[in-house]
């Protein structure tokens, strides 16, 4: 499990690290806006201090919340999880459904509530009229082993990633970025995420990676998820395919798919790694 939280914070890191270095922030409506299209997948991420250098620090105990919410109106339900990265004692597991119950007044100002380990956390961000975006907020957990200041953050709603991506992956030189020479490959991921989450906060995801070029394999999805922006080949209990595993995060748009791939048993056992954009 330290494994896979680790695993998880680096996945949903991913597209948003050029963002958060920039310090974008959202613009703000002038109007109310109650659109039905709030309702989906969503990630509400502590930003790293100080941004954009090295060594950062990630606020703690909680550095993340993920789930899928829904709108009726201006009210607002659904079910999270949190990342605690402590280890061995996390104050929460991730395994553990949180959930959440909130309002959208007549400004757009978000309001989530979330019941954690005996304390309470309360979510809160001005929503622009397009929520897909990064936008900045705070968060705050009163009470229990879980508490904590008012803490910033990023919040985003992530589009539905049902679509074709295609580019080019490659095997990266070991602890760079650097593509290893003769190892490009040409990837076409076909996916397919379901628009109702199940009861853990999570969107089903099924479909299928094609790999042509140096490495050529196939990958079929039948019990991947979404969550959080982040896109997963495979459930998070549960067997993994036999075929191989690909791990990756969308842009709050989901124009653009950043994924890791690696095949068992074909392509010399390595893994590849690039950026695949939606058709």
């Amino acid at each position: 499990m330290p494994h896979m939280r680790s695993s998880l914070r680096i996945l949903l890191l991913l597209p948003i690290a050029a963002i958060l270095g920039c310090g974008s922030s959202a613009n703000l409506p002038s109007s109310t806006s109650t659109s039905p299209n709030l309702s989906g997948d969503w990630l509400a991420l502590a930003a790293p201090t100080p941004i954009g250098s090295a060594p950062t620090t990630l606020p703690t105990p909680i550095t993340d919340f993920i789930g899928a919410l829904q709108f009726t109106g201006n009210t607002a339900a659904g079910t999270f999880r949190a990342i605690d990265p402590t280890y061995p004692n996390p104050c929460v597991s991730f395994t553990q459904d949180l959930p959440v119950t909130g309002t959208l007044d007549a400004n757009n100002n978000l309001t989530l509530t979330v019941p954690i380990a005996g304390g309470i956390a309360t979510i809160t961000a001005s929503l622009p009229q397009d929520p897909q975006t990064f936008i900045p907020g705070s968060y705050q957990i009163v009470g229990g082993p879980c508490a904590m200041p008012a803490t910033a953050m990023k919040i985003s709603q992530f589009a539905n990633a049902t679509g074709t991506y295609t580019g080019t992956f490659n095997v990266l030189a070991t602890g760079t970025l650097t593509p290893v020479p003769g190892t490009a490959t040409a990837i076409t991921a076909a996916l397919v995420q379901s628009t109702t989450p199940n009861a853990d906060g999570q969107f089903p995801l099924s479909g299928s990676i094609t790999a042509a070029g140096a490495c050529t394999a196939t990958l079929t999805i039948n019990n991947g998820l979404v969550f959080g922006g982040g896109v997963t080949s495979w459930p998070l209990s549960g067997p993994i395919s036999q075929q191989g595993t690909f791990n990756g995060a969308i842009d709050p748009t989901a124009t653009t798919l950043y994924g890791d791939l690696f095949f068992f048993s074909t392509c010399n056992s390595q893994r590849y790694s690039g950026t695949l954009t939606r058709q």
